[in-house]
């Protein structure tokens, strides 16, 4: 099997004009509503959320329906030696992450947003920058300080995270997911260059290796309420590149505990000033542009520009 994707900007137009988001902020959250043609009316929410209280995506509604919420991880936790770092996770009731920052900026013109004060404008996309600090599952020695960088606009959230690692002795990886998903009540799932190709049933979906897969970089989720499609850009020199996953390793995992997984790292150790960086893009839609056995294209927003996710497989 080959695969073939392409990501198509397009000119922004009347359905997809300037200034057509509205960001309200207060209360320390912040809530980007706008509506993409072919796709539907999205409403995302940032707050600090998950056990650890990491300001992150919240819930996700299309159109006014929940989609997503953050019970769990959407951006994945580290499984190391001894218990997990970041996310959802606590080791014996101690927290493993914690937000030391967050920056809020609407554009054009990157208007300053501060979660707190209450405010109501519109824009044309929000970035949000978050700043965690990750800590062993002592509760206290470092781990890793990871930046997360949000760029919201219309139906998409494309993430760009980074991880310097801050440990004073190796850690062992076992598992690093990066980009996961939350999506609720799917039943069935597409994995383009992958396994689950064309729509499989959510009772015959499991995982598959990196040696069962053929440029595999996508996975859409489908509720009654829509779609959900989690991109994770295969570019060298990033996670998305799979080369810190063995051949017999999974890279996908679907159908477990309510949530679906790429796989990013696989049993790999870390050290003081190791650096690792991923990009993808989340997006909603109410129907695809494109959805047949050999082909499938969404709209999406490709770092805050409209755009066609185009796969043929």
């Amino acid at each position: 099997m080959s695969l073939r994707s392409v990501i198509s900007a397009l000119a922004v137009s009347a359905a997809l004009s300037a200034f057509s988001a509205t960001l309200v902020s207060g209360g320390g959250r912040i809530c980007y509503s706008d509506t993409v043609s072919d796709a539907g009316k999205l409403r995302i929410e940032f707050a600090p959320c998950m056990a650890n209280e990491l300001f992150t995506f919240h819930r996700v509604y299309l159109n006014g329906t929940i989609v997503n919420a953050t019970s769990s991880d959407n951006i994945g936790p580290f499984g190391i030696t001894g218990g997990w770092c970041g996310g959802n996770h606590l080791n014996d009731g101690r927290r493993s992450a914690e937000t030391v920052a967050v920056s809020v900026a609407a554009f054009p013109g990157a208007v300053i947003v501060d979660p707190e004060v209450a405010d109501t404008l519109t824009c044309d996309y929000m970035v949000v920058e978050v700043h965690n600090r990750l800590v062993l599952p002592d509760g206290v020695s470092p781990f890793a300080d990871e930046t997360i960088r949000y760029t919201v606009a219309g139906n998409s959230i494309d993430v760009a995270a980074s991880h310097t690692f801050t440990c004073e002795q190796p850690v062992f990886v076992d598992r690093y997911y990066g980009m996961q998903s939350m999506f609720f009540d799917e039943y069935e799932f597409l994995t383009p260059g992958g396994l689950y190709a064309p729509w499989t049933p959510l009772a015959e979906v499991n995982r598959f290796a990196k040696s069962a897969q053929n440029g595999f970089c996508l996975f859409v989720e489908h509720s009654p309420a829509g779609y959900q499609a989690s991109w994770l850009d295969p570019a060298p020199g990033t996670l998305g590149d799979r080369s810190l996953v063995d051949d017999d390793d999974w890279v996908f995992i679907g159908n477990s505990y309510t949530k679906a997984y790429h796989k990013t790292i696989g049993g790999k150790t870390v050290r003081k000033g190791d650096t690792t960086r991923w990009h993808g893009i989340y997006s909603w839609f109410d129907r695809p542009l494109v959805d047949t056995p050999h082909s499938f294209a969404y709209r999406a927003f490709y770092g805050g520009v409209p755009a066609v996710m185009d796969f043929n497989f």
